[in-house]
């Protein structure tokens, strides 16, 4: 829970002292639609974060089944929330009216520094860009009431759009799995952000930044594309099963099929929680018996204190310490331009460009954390006896590209960089290396899931190959635009970090 409120928190406070000292029958007014929009959306907006189309669609098309499996399993703590909620504005309404002149006494001097911090919490942006001559926004305005207005508005034209297909509420999943006699009890998916292969010492790049990946016993395929060139287009069709179908049903997804087989299921990301188009992997992290969004853009903590991946570390070891069989994703924040951000402006080799520099050192502490999670599982095994396996992947690579400060890498689905991103596991069961070098496609993830954990569903199709031997593959060459047009890789121009080199020698 944060220990410092959130600057709409502090607007909200200031704003209803001020109205209640100008008008008590205003303040009254103010703080009862404070409380009553607070009742309306906090069973949803507690559990998931801010309102958004996904809230839209599952209140005008979920049907009651769907509701009512929802709402049994809201935590507790929710409830917990909402009684105290109740019992702090009944105290606030109580004490003003017992005290009617509280506030009601307030000097000019500190009306106007009430005023002047009104200003600077709510609206300093807006002031700047006013006199900057910048265009303005009323999303420039921090306050709780704006934000939830333009939430709102913002959701229901989304909605208007289409239904999403991301319900929250649906989470009925019959996939009758099991898994076999030769599964592992411990599963890790390290899920990196906006890796492109070719950057690292493991697939051929000039610079030591991967000394696990490179040493590490296990299967390195040579080729693994993924699903598109973006998070949002790549982690939807990856986690998901069947989502560009007619009939797709989010509950069947990489979290709910591992629940099915008999796993503990854990999510520990350092990206945000909500955010717009993110939340269909938030949805599905969500449906894990344990999540923990470590850089939760819903704390203003987290505003102060950067969080990176190493501060997945403690809660990951703290859920691998408990007993039984346990799938444990943890989604990382990792290479995600602006990179030097995540590299606090550090790098070992200077590469073209300070962003260039950074986006090396990002890599070499993906791979820091990878060898981390890889020794901890060992240890795990050492005194437990328990068998582990771990998968490391990247939702996408990135582009070359330029800006004002030169060199960088971007988000363009243009060429086919974009789409090549390492594949790499590891696990109990090797003891020495093996190299994968046909091609490998992220639109067959969920499947591969399941044969790794030797998981079985009636529900899930076969492999068009043994995904594990490098054996040739049907429809593994294929992957989505921006557009969502289903194009063959190899019909997109290559540029590839040795041609770049070649070129800026």
């Amino acid at each position: 829970m944060a220990t410092i409120l959130p600057r709409e928190t502090i607007v909200s406070i200031i704003l209803f002292t001020l109205l209640y000292s100008w008008k008590r029958l205003v303040g009254f007014v103010y703080l009862g639609v404070c409380f009553v929009c607070a009742l309306m959306y906090g069973m949803v907006g507690l559990t998931y974060g801010h309102i958004d189309k996904n809230a839209i669609d599952a209140l005008l098309y979920t049907n009651f089944n769907e509701a009512f499996e929802y709402a049994t399993s809201i935590p507790p703590s929710v409830f917990g929330w909402y009684g105290s909620l109740i019992l702090f504005f009944s105290a606030v309404v109580i004490f003003l009216k017992k005290h009617p002149q509280f506030l009601g006494d307030l000097n000019r001097k500190f009306l106007g520094l009430l005023i002047v911090l009104l200003v600077v919490f709510s609206g300093n942006t807006f002031v700047k860009n006013l006199f900057k001559g910048s265009p303005l926004h009323i999303t420039d305005i921090k306050s709780t009431e704006v934000h939830f207005a333009l939430s709102v508005y913002s959701a229901l034209q989304d909605s208007s759009r289409g239904q999403n297909k991301y319900s929250i509420f649906n989470r009925s999943a019959d996939w009758n799995a099991t898994a076999d006699g030769q599964a592992a009890t411990n599963y890790v998916v390290i899920l990196g952000e906006s890796a492109r292969r070719d950057f690292l010492e493991s697939y051929g790049a000039p610079w030591n930044n991967t000394p696990w990946m490179s040493n590490e016993p296990g299967i390195l395929f040579e080729n693994y594309l993924s699903a598109s060139a973006g998070t949002v287009p790549s982690l939807s069709r990856e986690l998901y099963f069947n989502s560009d179908a007619d009939n797709f049903n989010p509950a069947y997804n990489i979290i709910t099929l591992a629940k099915s087989a008999g796993y503990r299921t854990v999510w520990i990301s350092s990206q945000g929680e909500r955010g717009g188009a993110d939340s269909p992997i938030s949805v599905v992290a969500k449906m894990s018996d344990e999540y923990d969004f470590v850089a939760d853009d819903l704390n203003p903590l987290n505003k102060v204190i950067k969080k990176t991946d190493e501060d997945l570390l403690e809660p990951f070891k703290e859920s691998l310490s408990r007993s039984g069989k346990k799938l444990i994703v943890l989604h990382l924040i990792g290479s995600h331009p602006q990179v030097c951000r995540r590299t606090d402006d550090k790098y070992t080799e200077y590469f073209h460009s300070k962003e260039l520099s950074c986006y090396i050192e990002s890599l070499r502490n993906t791979d820091h954390l990878a060898k981390e999670v890889t020794e901890a599982l060992k240890a795990r095994e050492a005194k437990h006896g328990e068998k582990w396996g771990l998968l490391f992947t990247s939702d996408h690579g990135l582009d070359f590209a330029t800006d004002q400060n030169g060199w960088c890498l971007k988000h363009i689905d243009k060429r086919q960089g974009s789409y090549e991103v390492p594949f790499f596991i590891a696990g109990s069961e090797f003891k020495h290396r093996e190299i994968v070098r046909s091609y490998r496609s992220g639109l067959d993830f969920l499947p591969l899931i399941a044969s790794w954990m030797h998981i079985s569903s009636p529900r899930l199709p076969s492999l068009p190959c043994h995904w594990f031997k490098d054996e040739v593959c049907a429809n593994q060459e294929t992957v989505y635009r921006y557009s969502g047009e289903l194009i063959n890789y190899h019909d997109l121009p290559s540029y590839s970090l040795q041609t770049f080199m070649n070129e800026n020698p």
